[in-house]
């Protein structure tokens, strides 16, 4: 095989400031001019296990294709300051139009990769590079401070932290210390690396030891926590600039399931030819497996809907795109594939949200029970009291941290033993019920503090009384109402992001109420300041409102 693929390495490009970056190359090895796929990530372009473990690049030089995977500025071979999200656009447009002029090159890109190489497409398809023809962005998003370090006003704690210090750290520090500093600071890494779960619980976390004893590393961590760079970027962002065809890959329990959607909503508004397909996965897992749930083989990364790999799936896109060929896959009407847990099926979809989707609240009782009628109390409320030093742990969900662990549909009924957990829960069911769309959650609630948080959670629970966690969300209320006052009955709007289950006959839905999850978000001190400064907390006293007057519900999207 080796010898049908060129394998270049540290080929140079040279950016518009003289800044040169490497990439390896993997080329047929034969003469003629071919379409290139470029992806650029900040995470290594020599692991053996190519680009971040999920496409074959010698298959695909294989299938007539010139493979790029290129450092970004500032990271492993490549020349420069890393900057991170903010030297994209440019260096994106750069590198395109490099690889286009490269002397096998037919002068056709693609791109593809996930997560922060999802980012990088985004922000070259914005910048408009003439030669760039379509995208496979993946587990990703374009809004950095809404997509990747907040939800609704929480710092996504675990993910920043976890990201910084295992995924950006051990280059950074290496490429600014001297080979003898740093072998000290490479076991020291490996050893917070180690105990990261514990770091997660110091604060204030502006002052953090595992960056704090890194100087070259600390004004990097500031300008995240306190959003410089973010800001910086989100001033040259604009993705009415995507033009170019994309297919946009999500997972129902990726931590960028919402921005990916909002990728393919958005830049479908602008061109037509977008695909968006949703797994049953989490952050680049592509495993039947998953959590504590199975959801059948059509679901692993290696034969989706019993056809494809992902590979495969991008072969057969930029094949189409790129290529001129036609697919069965690519020449139907049908932009949408989605994974429907419960009954465990692919099926196709025409728009997003589904048009035929039946909105309907269902609504919380004082009897700890949900119902589909609104209740008649006149007066109707539960209470808890939320104690930032005993925050709920996290358990499965959204959640990006520490290779991979906790995260996915896990058994709550640990969680919901807790004093400040309020659980609502619908009778059995007598007939399947799918849900499958984008939920929020309407929630009457007043707090005696200055500033807290709410957090909902919907869970599938199943006759043995498993409960496993659907979708979740939170909200801090003064990111919502920023005149807030303690006392104040307010409706709070948190979004629970989307799904698509099959309730089956027999189970129940439930929604968990509370106000924190940590370490995936930052806990509320309910001060009205964050623990990214202080250590002060104080408890809060929650109560939320079921009555005729103030019906708290969630909103689902019901398919008939």
């Amino acid at each position: 095989m080796s010898e049908q693929v060129i394998i270049e390495r540290d080929v140079p490009c040279e950016l518009r400031d003289g800044t040169t970056l490497y990439a390896n190359v993997y080329r047929p090895n034969q003469t003629g001019y071919y379409p290139i796929l470029l992806t650029r990530l900040p995470y290594n372009k020599n692991l053996p296990n190519f680009s971040h473990r999920y496409i074959d690049p010698i298959r695909m030089a294989l299938a007539g294709y010139v493979i790029i995977i290129q450092d970004v500025r500032g990271r492993f071979s490549s020349e420069g300051e890393f900057k991170p999200f903010q030297q994209e656009l440019n260096d994106g447009y750069d590198s395109v139009e490099w690889a286009a002029s490269l002397p096998y090159s037919n002068g056709d890109v693609g791109m593809f990769g996930l997560s922060y190489y999802g980012f990088t497409q985004m922000f070259a398809a914005m910048t408009q590079p003439p030669s760039l023809k379509a995208i496979f962005p993946a587990f990703t998003g374009h809004n950095i401070n809404e997509e990747f370090s907040t939800r609704q006003g929480a710092v996504e704690l675990g993910k920043l932290q976890t990201w910084i210090l295992d995924s950006i750290a051990p280059d950074y520090l290496k490429r600014k210390q001297s080979t003898d500093a740093f072998k000290q600071t490479e076991q020291e890494l490996v050893h917070d690396l180690d105990h990261i779960l514990n770091w997660h619980q110091f604060a204030p976390y502006s002052e953090w030891p595992p960056i704090m004893k890194h100087p070259e590393l600390q004004q990097l961590y500031t300008d995240y926590m306190n959003h410089d760079l973010i800001d910086e970027t989100e001033n040259k962002i604009d993705i009415r600039h995507v033009h170019v065809p994309g297919f946009h890959m999500a997972g129902w329990y990726d931590c960028f399931l919402n921005a990916t959607i909002n990728n393919y909503t958005e830049t479908v508004k602008n061109n037509s030819d977008q695909k968006l397909i949703i797994g049953p996965w989490g952050h680049g897992v592509f495993t039947p497996y998953f959590g504590e749930r199975y959801f059948g083989l059509k679901a692993s990364g290696d034969n989706i809907a019993g056809v494809d790999d992902v590979t495969s799936l991008h072969l057969k896109w930029f094949d189409y795109w790129l290529k001129g060929k036609s697919s069965d896959a690519f020449d139907d009407n049908a932009p949408i594939h989605l994974f429907t847990m419960g009954r465990n099926e692919w099926r196709k979809e025409y728009e997003w949200p589904l048009a035929r989707t039946q909105y309907q609240p269902l609504y919380l009782n004082a009897d700890q029970t949900l119902a589909f009628e609104q209740p008649k109390e006149s007066e109707g409320y539960s209470a808890y009291t939320y104690d930032p030093n005993h925050p709920v742990p996290t358990k499965g969900g959204p959640s990006l941290l520490i290779h991979g662990i906790n995260t996915g549909p896990l058994d709550q009924r640990e969680i919901e033993q807790r004093d400040d957990v309020l659980i609502y829960t619908t009778q059995p069911l007598d007939k399947p019920i799918e849900i499958t769309g984008p939920i929020k959650a309407y929630i009457y609630a007043s707090t005696d503090a200055d500033d807290t948080d709410f957090t909902v959670k919907l869970t599938d629970v199943l006759p043995d009384g498993t409960s496993i966690n659907i979708t979740e969300g939170i909200v801090r209320a003064k990111h919502q109402y920023p005149d807030l006052k303690p006392g104040d009955v307010t409706l709070f709007e948190i979004d629970l992001w989307a799904t698509s289950i099959e309730m089956l006959e027999g189970h129940q839905i439930r929604i968990q109420i509370s106000s924190s999850n940590f370490p995936m978000y930052d806990v509320n001190p309910n001060t009205g300041e964050s623990l990214k400064n202080t250590t002060e907390t104080i408890k809060a006293q929650q109560t939320i409102f079921h009555s005729e007057t103030s019906p708290s519900y969630v909103l689902l999207p019901i398919i008939e």
